[in-house]
């Protein structure tokens, strides 16, 4: 609206819309009230339809076993075969007595002649039988041609003065004379197979013959025998009522819904009245107008409200048109470009100079225009020849970073300007972005950061920056306790040359080398040239441990060796050269760094002195650990493919002093050093991945050894327990190589025990969870090793299908002597009790040791005061001479197959 429009016609205009408002909430009000009511009406008719089906089902049910009764009294007493005075009255009763009590809805069932004589009954009391029946319904039923189920009209009994019906059925005996059956049915019996529970308001149902007689009803009318009801049903459905019919009892408007039984022309009837279907529609009805009546009122507050603002909006947007004005004029002056998007984000407005930065898209400016429209524009011009996937991305990330436009971004153009762009939101939720042309402070800021920082002939960091990330490095090593490492690389000969072929051809060397250094490290690594030939190598938080520190360091250098050694491509001339590398680890205390240089640098001159093309470490020691940890590693090679290794057993006791079981350990048989125990070599076997070859070897060796003792009787219950490392436990196809070696060794799995350290157990708990399973469903048992010694895996025992604990060596060697492992101790015996769990304790070296766990409840021992680790052979012997106590196998749980991809250790 503005000033040009008159107040009357404002008002007209704003009431018209309120007046059309109104009228469609009542409109709406009407439909929904009206749509209410006949929801209710149809929620009725179907409760009515299912109660009638339901109640038919039941009553023909409850029918048919009455007149089975009565049909079968002519096997159940063999009256085909007798005279009526053969009849054996005492007899037929207690037999007719029995199968009356097997219908409940039967009170008592008699067999009377035509006279009304009770030749036989379930009941003493039946023997007046014919007074009480309605007249004419003997003579009816005896009367009939062909012999059916006839039910007569309720009367009271004389016995319960309680209302009751009479069904009957003719029968023959063998002079063909005609008796009839009778069975007395009290109608409360029939009136609860009829409502069957059923709580429907307002329901009436009744049975009545298609004459309209009324035989009972619910609820109850006493003058139901003198009944009859008008107009029948058969007249009622032909004048197709509905819901304007007679209720059946209360002959108020109502839907009335029947259908008829099998026997004798009966139908059920149910009447539910129109009020009672519509009571809780009232209530919605209520709601519905109050709700109208509300609506209502707010849009008449609405349209008074909506008054007041056009008549300010009409004054306010006067002065937005000067200001507006006034606006224009200077953004018009800006230097920088301006564009203006609204809470949609479709262009408001924009400057001359944006159109001189991005002047492609000055023919497709326009008011209205998209802002994603603009930059799909814009996409094409920045990204020329790349895909539509490509520039449908570009335009992605860039409306990623309008959602974050607290910070100014750069945009750089083909041509090679860089454009910063800062976007500001509007009160109205709209945008405001400028473009500002920083190229040459970028340029400039380039040039000083590149001539101050880098080395301009590799591009590497020169002296300066290196100094600054070996400060910043040695802080943060200090920190988080990581070593790091520092390599000093001088190149061979170098300056023959230079000497011999130019400077150019030093220069192209010096390049190659940077090349190949970058290569050979991580991105967060490091690589610097000092000037001339000198380079030097950071690594960045290598490890925690400075010997795994110092190994890394030599594996990268052994890496930059072989780098370097190959030969170089200078122009027409092939030239090999070879570089002297000095090391020194970073860390461990606050260094300064010409301290690390000097270092490094003395290390490289080591090289050089000893005939160059190698590596040394600054420390002599470090270097003797290195060199034979390497030494080392080599031997564990050649021991693998040189059957050096074998497997001793250590054997398992219980309180008894009976053997349950042993351990697999592992020897190593060294041709120089004699037989190694793990402790010498399983550190250096896990750093160098070697521990899942020799992880798989102990497993399928144990296995062998295994189905070697099944075949003796002596051995063939021996239970072995293995270890398993958390590098091999983490291989994908653990789960799947321990089922191959358990199938071609035919070692029996419920006798392997697989230990588990808690670091295996609980780095990915769902995947041990998940593995565990797999295996148990094949037979494996599992022990938790060194339990105790990291509480955290507490929470997880009860996720985990242990079968055994362990307790650590380091409880046991403190019993008695430390009262905190003590209490450790007996914790973990309380638990695993609790969680039905075996426990073995390790490491017992002494009869007090053993007696102090007995006391507390441990039950299985393994240590030197028993038996030490030993080949098989040897434990053969013990076992022959010892006693021996076999263990159960457990039960296969049934479960899925392991798959091909699963991990396997042992």
């Amino acid at each position: 609206m503005n000033r040009l429009a008159s107040p009357l016609r404002i008002r007209a205009f704003v009431w018209s819309g309120v007046a059309a408002f109104v009228g469609a909430v009542i409109v709406v009000s009407a439909l929904l009230a009206w749509n209410a009511r006949q929801v209710a009406l149809a929620d009725s008719e179907a409760q009515a339809a299912r109660f009638v089906a339901g109640a038919e089902a039941a009553l023909n049910r409850s029918l048919l076993g009455v007149d089975v009764l009565l049909a079968g009294m002519e096997d159940l007493l063999g009256l085909s075969d007798k005279q009526p005075g053969e009849i054996d009255a005492r007899a037929a009763g207690a037999r007719l007595r029995s199968a009356a009590l097997q219908n409940l809805m039967v009170r008592y069932a008699a067999l009377l002649d035509v006279q009304g004589r009770v030749l036989v009954s379930s009941d003493a009391a039946s023997a007046r039988l014919a007074s009480r029946l309605p007249a004419g319904f003997l003579e009816a039923v005896a009367s009939q041609p062909i012999s059916t189920l006839m039910i007569s009209a309720p009367v009271v009994s004389f016995a319960s003065s309680e209302r009751v019906l009479y069904l009957a059925r003719q029968l023959r005996l063998a002079d063909q004379s005609v008796a009839v059956a009778i069975a007395e049915v009290p109608v409360v019996a029939i009136t609860n197979v009829l409502i069957q529970g059923v709580e429907i308001r307002g329901l009436q149902v009744t049975l009545e013959r298609a004459g309209g007689q009324l035989l009972l009803s619910a609820p109850n009318r006493d003058d139901t025998a003198a009944t009859t009801l008008s107009p029948t049903l058969d007249e009622l459905a032909a004048q197709r009522l509905q819901w304007d019919s007679p209720a059946r009892l209360t002959r108020e408007p109502a839907l009335v819904v029947y259908r008829p039984i099998l026997y004798q022309d009966l139908r059920i009837a149910a009447s539910i009245p129109l009020d009672d279907a519509l009571q809780t529609w009232h209530g919605q009805r209520n709601t519905i107008a109050l709700t109208a009546f509300v609506f209502v009122a707010m849009i008449v507050l609405a349209g008074v409200l909506a008054l007041q603002y056009l008549e300010r909006l009409s004054q306010a947007r006067l002065d937005i048109a000067r200001s507006k004005a006034t606006l224009d004029q200077a953004l018009q002056s800006m230097v920088s470009g301006f564009l203006v998007l609204d809470s949609r984000h479709e262009v408001v407005q924009w400057n001359h100079q944006f159109d001189e930065i991005f002047p492609w898209l000055r023919d497709l400016m326009t008011r209205g225009l998209p802002f994603r429209q603009l930059l799909e524009a814009d996409a094409v011009q920045q990204l020329p020849g790349a895909s539509p996937e490509t520039r449908a991305h570009w335009v992605q990330e860039r409306l990623k970073q309008q959602m974050h436009h607290s910070d100014s971004h750069e945009q750089v153009q083909p041509s090679g300007r860089t454009i910063q762009i800062t976007e500001r939101s509007t009160p109205d939720g709209g945008l405001v972005i400028t473009y500002h042309d920083v190229t040459a402070l970028r340029q400039a800021n380039a040039e000083i950061e590149s001539l101050a920082f880098y080395d301009p002939l590799t591009n590497l960091p020169n002296r300066r920056l290196l100094m600054d990330r070996m400060q910043h490095a040695v802080a943060a090593s200090v920190r988080s306790g990581q070593y790091g490492a520092l390599l000093f690389l001088d190149l061979d000969h170098f300056k023959t040359l230079n000497d011999t072929l130019g400077h150019e051809v030093g220069d192209a060397l010096l390049r190659q080398v940077a090349d190949r250094l970058k290569a050979c490290v991580r991105r967060e690594d490091t690589v610097a040239r000092l000037g001339g030939d000198e380079f030097v190598v950071m690594l960045n938080e290598v490890s925690s441990h400075r010997d795994e520190a110092a190994a890394h360091a030599r594996k990268v250098a052994e890496k930059i060796l072989r780098r370097l050694n190959l030969p170089y491509s200078l122009g027409t001339h092939m030239h090999h050269s070879t570089p002297s590398i000095g090391i020194t680890l970073m860390g461990g205390s606050q260094q300064q760094s010409v301290d690390l240089l000097k270092e490094a640098d003395i290390a490289m001159y080591q090289v050089k002195s000893q005939g160059r093309n190698g590596m040394c470490f600054f420390d002599p020691e470090m270097q003797v650990a290195i060199s034979a940890r390497a030494r080392l590693e080599s031997d564990l090679q050649t021991a693998l493919t040189g059957r050096q290794f074998e497997l001793h057993f250590q054997p398992q006791f219980n309180l008894a002093g009976r053997i349950v079981g042993a351990e697999a350990l592992i020897r190593w048989r060294h041709p120089e050093r004699g037989l190694l125990t793990p402790g010498g070599f399983i550190g250096v076997a896990e750093e160098s991945e070697l521990i899942v070859p020799i992880g798989h070897w102990v497993l399928r060796t144990a296995c062998e050894q295994l189905a070697a003792w099944t075949s003796d009787p002596r051995y063939r219950h021996v239970q072995v327990s293995v270890n398993v490392s958390a590098r091999q436990f983490r291989q994908r196809d653990f789960v799947a190589r321990v089922v191959e070696v358990l199938r071609e060794t035919g070692a029996r799995a419920h006798l392997l025990k697989l230990e588990l350290t808690e670091s295996v157990v609980l780095d990915n708990v769902d995947d041990t969870v998940n593995k565990m399973g797999l295996l148990k469903t094949k037979g494996v048992r599992f022990s938790l090793d060194d339990f105790g010694t990291g509480y955290s895996s507490l929470a997880y025992l009860t996720r985990l299908p242990l079968d055994q604990l362990k307790i650590d060596q380091s409880f046991v060697r403190n019993l008695g002597v430390r009262h905190t492992d003590d209490v450790i101790v007996q914790t973990i015996i309380g638990m695993a009790r609790n969680l039905e769990l075996d426990v073995i304790a390790e490491g017992v070296e002494t009869q007090v040791q053993k007696d102090t766990l007995a006391d507390y409840g441990c039950q299985l021992f393994q240590g030197y005061l028993m038996g030490r680790p030993q080949p098989a052979s040897e434990l053969e012997v013990m076992l022959q001479t010892a006693a021996f106590a076999p263990v159960p196998a457990p039960a296969v749980i049934p479960g899925p197959s392991p798959m091909p991809s699963a991990s396997a250790q042992g």
